[in-house]
C-alpha cells in the first residue's frame, strides 16, 4: 500500500514538473513571436516613414531622397543665372539662356533684394531688400536675377542691374557697382567683360576678387570651388562661360560661374 502510494506522488510529482516545462516552452515561443511581431510593426513603421517623407514630391528633402540630382524637383544646391518665374505660392524656376529650368522653393530666411523689377531703384548703387509678395508680383511678370539655391531652397535671388536698364550697359560703365550676369571674355591681364544681350560691360579683377567655379572655370559641377586667376584668364579666352559679377566701383569683388 505505502508502495502503491509513493508510486502515485511519483508519477504525480513527473506530471507537474511536465507541465510546468511545457508552460515555460509555451511563454518563450509567445515571447519571441510577441518580439517579432513588435519588431516588424516599427519596421513597417519606419518604412512608411521614409516613404512618406522621400515619396512626397515637396522638394524638401535631401538628393538621397530624391534620387535625381539637377531634377525639376528642387533636390539641388548651387548657383544659377537667368529669368526667375512664379509657379506656386513659395515655388518659383529659374530658366537659364540655354532654356534649362529649375525649379526651388523660398522660405522665410530667403535673401531678396530688388534693383527695380522686384523693388527698389535700378539707379541705386545698392540693391534693396524686398518681401515674398514683391517677389512674387515681379516674378508673374519674369526678370532677371542670380539665384543661389542649398537643397532645393533658394539662399538668396539678387535681381541683375544689368536687367533693370540702369543706363546703357557700354564697355565705359565700369564705374558702376552692382551685380551682373553674362557670358565671361577676356580683355586683357586683369581686364575682362560681361557679354548680354549685344551689349558688354567691362570690370577688372583685383588680388582679393572671390573666384568660384562649377566645371568650367575650375572645380566640378557638383561643388563650388575657390578658382585662381590664372583659372578666370583661361575660361575667359575660351569663352562660352556664364557668370555673375559683384562689382564695387568697376572692380570685381566675387565671379560666381553659373551651376550647370
Amino acid at each position: 500500500m505505502l508502495r502503491t502510494h509513493r508510486r502515485k506522488s511519483v508519477l504525480a510529482a513527473a506530471a507537474l514538473v511536465a507541465t510546468t516545462m511545457l508552460l515555460t516552452a509555451c511563454q518563450g515561443e509567445d515571447t519571441e513571436d510577441g518580439g517579432k511581431s513588435n519588431g516588424a510593426t516599427a519596421s513597417d513603421s519606419a518604412a512608411k516613414g521614409k516613404s512618406d517623407d522621400g515619396g512626397s514630391g515637396t522638394g524638401t528633402g535631401s538628393e538621397s531622397q530624391s534620387g535625381e540630382k539637377g531634377s525639376k524637383s528642387g533636390m539641388v544646391s548651387g548657383k544659377w543665372v537667368g529669368t526667375v518665374s512664379y509657379l506656386a505660392p513659395g515655388k518659383y524656376t529659374v530658366t537659364d539662356a540655354n532654356d534649362a529650368e529649375q525649379a526651388f522653393f523660398t522660405s522665410e530666411d530667403t535673401d531678396i533684394e530688388g534693383a527695380g523689377k522686384i523693388c527698389g531703384d535700378a539707379d541705386g548703387q545698392a540693391a534693396t531688400p524686398c518681401t515674398e509678395e514683391e517677389l512674387e508680383a515681379a516674378a508673374k511678370k519674369g526678370f532677371e536675377a542670380t539665384v543661389d539655391v542649398k537643397d532645393g531652397v533658394a539662399v538668396s535671388i539678387i535681381e541683375d542691374h544689368t536687367d533693370s536698364g540702369n543706363g546703357g550697359n557700354g564697355m565705359g560703365e565700369g564705374e558702376k557697382s552692382g551685380l551682373f550676369s553674362g557670358t565671361l571674355g577676356y580683355m586683357a591681364p586683369g581686364k575682362y567683360s560681361l557679354s548680354r544681350d549685344g551689349n558688354e560691360r567691362a570690370f577688372f579683377t583685383a588680388t582679393d576678387t572671390v573666384i568660384n567655379g562649377a566645371g568650367w572655370i575650375c572645380g566640378d559641377a557638383e561643388t563650388v570651388t575657390p578658382c585662381t586667376e590664372k583659372d578666370l584668364e583661361a575660361a575667359a579666352k575660351k569663352g562660352s562661360v556664364a557668370v555673375a559679377v559683384q562689382v564695387e566701383d568697376g572692380v570685381a569683388v566675387t565671379i560666381d560661374e553659373e551651376h550647370n
